[in-house]
């Protein structure tokens, strides 16, 4: 009777399994990076950057070069987008609607930050009939870095993801609407390291433990990713390449690879001037995104300003953010 019932069981979990519906996500809906203007500015780069926040969603291991008692809090958002291109098909590029992005809160060696890493709406219509989804996807995340005897920082992010999916439609006559919740977890672990002279590497291993369960669909698992990279860091002048690799789960993603160089100046103690790119390709121009930005230091507080211009179907886009960071 017992072996009945567990084979009963069996069956029952496995059809649920197979049968479950997949949750309207698109493959990159997990896929929040850039969200401080500062990285933003430099080609979406940072996998080597010490003593950063922007450590907190590129590299934790950057944590384990700060040394300062000081709390570090930071708020980013998007500001301003500006494309011809029809809203519906931006959503498949950039998830992430403006507003409000990511907030951190550092000291030490450790962090705590919340995150946006899809926030908008889709709507279709075919005469009569119609289809609307809304996604909102967040997460908090702890990060931690410690620096060993021979000078390598290892750190580790762990994050609960939570979100809503709301659906509502009319096919030929007929209704439908639900509403699903999720949550999740995903596990980082990243390593920095010096190198000679001024130079450090890093890498960052994103996802290795990453799903998101939603209520009423099956569950999805987040890409995989590898992000690793070179920074040449003078205090005055700092310059970052990185290399960075997906690789989904599920859905059909194009360019899954893209290579980021940025670059900052200060000028003086106030001022900063920041640029970079990031592409698929080093060798195709037209897929590049062109970033920019510069930053004010005044006493315990910084302002950071970013741009980006590219081009989705020979469509110009062009998107700006802001962040404040404050030293306490």
């Amino acid at each position: 009777m017992k072996k009945f019932l567990l084979t009963l069981s069996l069956i029952f979990i496995s059809a649920n399994i197979v049968f479950a519906k997949k949750p309207p996500t698109m493959p990159n809906s997990y896929d929040s990076t850039g969200l401080s203007a500062r990285s933003f500015a430099m080609g979406y780069s940072g996998a080597a950057m010490p003593n950063s926040l922007e450590g907190v969603f590129y590299n934790s291991a950057s944590l384990g070069f700060n040394g300062s008692e000081a709390i570090q809090v930071e708020a980013t958002a998007s500001i301003i987008r500006n494309t011809d291109l029809d809203k519906n098909d931006m959503v498949y590029y950039n998830p992430i609607d403006l507003g409000f992005t990511s907030f951190v809160v550092n000291q030490k060696q450790g962090a705590i930050s919340w995150r946006t890493f899809s926030s908008h709406d889709v709507e279709e219509r075919d005469g009569s009939d119609f289809y609307k989804k809304s996604e909102h996807i967040k997460a908090i995340t702890i990060s931690a870095a410690n620096v060993n005897e021979k000078g390598v920082s290892f750190g580790l992010n762990l994050s609960y993801l939570y979100g809503t999916l709301a659906e509502s439609s009319v096919m030929d006559g007929t209704p439908f609407a639900q509403t699903s919740s999720g949550n999740g977890f995903t596990m980082d672990i990243g390593i920095m390291a010096p190198l000679k002279g001024n130079m450090y590497v890093g890498v960052n291993f994103e996802n290795i433990f990453g799903i998101m369960w939603w209520e009423n669909y099956d569950f999805d698992q987040l890409p995989f990713g590898i992000r690793t990279g070179v920074g040449y860091i003078m205090g005055t002048f700092n310059l970052l390449v990185d290399w960075n690799k997906k690789f989904y789960r599920f859905g059909n993603i194009e360019n899954d690879n893209f290579y980021s160089i940025g670059a900052e100046q200060y000028i003086g103690r106030y001022l900063v001037l920041r640029a970079g790119a990031q592409g698929p390709s080093i060798t195709e121009t037209k897929d590049i995104k062109y970033t920019y930005g510069a930053g004010i230091n005044i006493s315990i507080v910084s302002i950071s300003l970013a741009g980006e211009t590219y081009k989705i179907e020979e469509e110009k886009v062009s998107q700006y953010s802001v962040s404040v960071r404050i030293l306490m």
